[in-house]
């Protein structure tokens, strides 16, 4: 018999573990009396003869490990609130006390309510470390969200990470594990354990572009994307929504099943160095009539009209390049000229495409020297305000 056998037996009646020693009761002087001070010199004396041939190599017999395994733990917590309470993906976790037999917990595991927008991803669910398991839920209408708002979505940034809403608001769920969960010494689970959590307990926004106190947006072609965690009520978030202050020109709003997108005609733009403040009311409602708990807003600030790129540059430029200038804002095409230079001079003409132009040379550039190329701060935008500073690039010509 393994000292760690011995130990079990010998405390378990204080875990509430294996056999139970009779009760008891102490003398005055704290000795102790009665049935628990015979078992426990049996226990001594056993301890005593066995220790010596206790073989670390031995194995405890598994007939002896009769405690029936239970949850320490969950993932989230019984009765958490959201929002922010899940794990990444949507997994739940659960801690058992002993080492479990993963197709019995698998089974064993659901979740309710069953008509709902997810389930149990079996297929994934299992022991991710020691007694933790993993139970990733499974939006059952991800891929329709997808592809549903496909152009709300394109208009965030490339690798954006965006929230995908998978549970319904204010819905509680339940996840139950049965009896049929069995330890790997086939041991089950004494009770049903069962805890309730409610991920999404409101109609909220999830996703915004630009994000809160954003800086350095760009002045041109500016939009504003807005995304919720259930299907908008279209009459109600579109109204609600106001944005401070109220850019010149002509405004459009895009609505999808899950959030809409504002943004300003090609023919406008925002303010350079602005900073303002969108605001969606508590009066936006889902079209279950989940009305938003306080109103909504975010900040973001634009950059200065500036020179954004320009080309080309490095070495070994071709001889019949021409020179491109592209800027963050609509320009005035009346103050390219006085705004642009060359050296050496290069004689040519402009090209003007509202935020951009590009200077055509008459002839061909000299082989093998050196251009600079600058652009001052008489380049103006429409609305008369100049970039904020001079701009500069140079490149080298090739042969040829």
């Amino acid at each position: 018999m393994r000292l760690s056998v011995i130990y079990r037996m010998l405390f378990s009646r204080y875990r509430g573990e294996g056999p139970r020693l009779p009760d008891t009761t102490t003398r005055t002087d704290g000795s102790w009396q009665g049935p628990m001070k015979k078992s426990i010199i049996i226990y001594l004396t056993a301890l005593l003869f066995t220790g010596c041939n206790n073989d670390p190599g031995d194995s405890v017999d598994t007939a002896t490990v009769t405690v029936a395994p239970y949850i320490i733990w969950t993932d989230p917590m019984p009765d958490a609130v959201g929002p922010n309470i899940m794990s990444p993906n949507n997994v739940v976790k659960m801690r058992f006390s002993h080492l479990m037999d993963t197709r019995s917990v698998i089974h064993a595991t659901s979740i309710l309510p069953t008509d709902q927008t997810v389930f149990i991803d079996t297929n994934r669910a299992g022991p991710v470390e020691g007694t933790t398991f993993d139970f990733p839920l499974t939006p059952l209408s991800t891929w329709w969200i997808y592809v549903k708002d496909a152009n709300l979505d394109s208009r965030f940034p490339p690798l954006y990470s965006i929230y995908y809403p998978s549970f319904k608001v204010a819905q509680k769920y339940t996840i139950s594990v049965d009896t049929s969960a069995k330890d790997i010494y086939g041991n089950h689970l004494a009770a049903k354990t069962s805890f309730l959590f409610t991920p999404e307990p409101y109609f909220r926004v999830t996703d915004t572009y630009p994000i809160k106190n954003d800086t350095a947006i760009s002045p041109l072609y500016a939009s504003i994307t807005v995304r919720f965690n259930a299907n908008i009520d279209t009459s109600t978030v579109r109204p609600a929504f106001t944005i401070s202050p109220q850019p010149l020109g002509n405004v459009y709003v895009y609505t999808g099943s899950w959030g809409f997108y504002w943004y300003l005609a090609s023919d406008s733009m925002l303010a350079p160095e602005t900073k303002y403040t969108t605001m969606i009311a508590a009066s936006a409602k889902d079209v279950d009539g989940h009305a938003m708990p306080s109103s909504y807003s975010f900040s973001f600030t634009t950059s200065p009209y500036m020179v954004s790129s320009a080309y080309p540059t490095g070495n070994g430029v071709s001889l019949s390049a021409a020179i491109y200038v592209n800027c963050n804002f609509l320009v005035d095409s009346a103050t390219m000229a006085s705004s642009f230079s060359v050296s050496p001079a290069v004689s040519g003409k402009f090209q003007y495409s509202t935020s951009s132009f590009a200077y055509l040379p008459s002839l061909p550039l000299t082989p093998n020297i050196p251009y600079t190329v600058a652009i001052s701060r008489n380049l103006l935008a429409k609305n008369g305000t100049p970039i904020k500073n001079a701009y500069s690039f140079s490149f080298t010509t090739g042969n040829q």
